[in-house]
Formats: C-alpha cells, sequence, structure tokens
C-alpha cells in the first residue's frame, strides 16, 4: 500500500524539475465518507493536456468527522481544468476532485509573420 502512496508523489517530484507547477482550485468528492468537498491543489504541470501529479487541500464544509484532508495523487489537465485522483492521507480514503486550473494552452502564440518555408530558386517549389 505504502508503495503505491510514493507513485504520485515520486511523479510529481520528477515532473516538476522539468515543468511550472499549476493551481487547481475546486470540487472534491470522496468515495468511503460521501463527503463533498472545496479542494485546492498544486499540479506537477501546467501545460494542457498532460498526466500530472498532484498534492491537496481539502475543506469538508458538511462533514460530521474530520473537517480537512491533505491529498496526494495524479490527474489530467484540460482546457483551464483538471481532473485528478487522490488518496486524502487525515481521512484514508479515495478522493476525485475537478476544477478550474491555470494551464497554458497548446496553441502557440503569434508574436509577428509566419515563417514561409524556403523554395526552390528555379521553380518556386517548397523544398
Amino acid at each position: 500500500m505504502k508503495k503505491i502512496l510514493l507513485i504520485p508523489l515520486l511523479a510529481f517530484s520528477i515532473n516538476s524539475v522539468f515543468a511550472s507547477p499549476a493551481v487547481m482550485v475546486g470540487v472534491s468528492y470522496n468515495f468511503d465518507s460521501r463527503d463533498f468537498g472545496v479542494t485546492a491543489k498544486l499540479l506537477s504541470d501546467d501545460e494542457e493536456d498532460e498526466i500530472v501529479g498532484a498534492l491537496g487541500a481539502t475543506y469538508y464544509p458538511g462533514s460530521t468527522t474530520s473537517k480537512f484532508g491533505v491529498d496526494a495523487g495524479v490527474g489530467y489537465t484540460f482546457d483551464n481544468a483538471a481532473a485528478v485522483v487522490s488518496w486524502d492521507f487525515i481521512r484514508k480514503e479515495s478522493q476525485v476532485s475537478v476544477g478550474w486550473a491555470d494551464v497554458d494552452d497548446d496553441a502557440p502564440t503569434s508574436g509577428g509573420t509566419p515563417e514561409v518555408p524556403p523554395t526552390d530558386e528555379t521553380d518556386g517549389i517548397p523544398l
């Protein structure tokens, strides 16, 4: 069980070396207690359409047990959104989260004139 919990942390630490992190804010649902919460997470990458590691904290306003949780997991980033499956270490239960994430678009930004492919000088056909 401990090895399974180390996988998202390892993925998060390795990916963080090469990428800029992103912030996610959203809602979560814990399967065992059936509690909804408000969550904030740090994602290992700020690029769109990527698998990411996640570390987060959650507040459960309607919970009759523990009101706070701390989790780690893996997720996927979308266009300004993310979905994460994680393990809450305080509440000892699985969690799924979705929400807004500060991710960069895949589309390159236009900074001027587009590049023109080189052509053959004699007949104008692209190389």
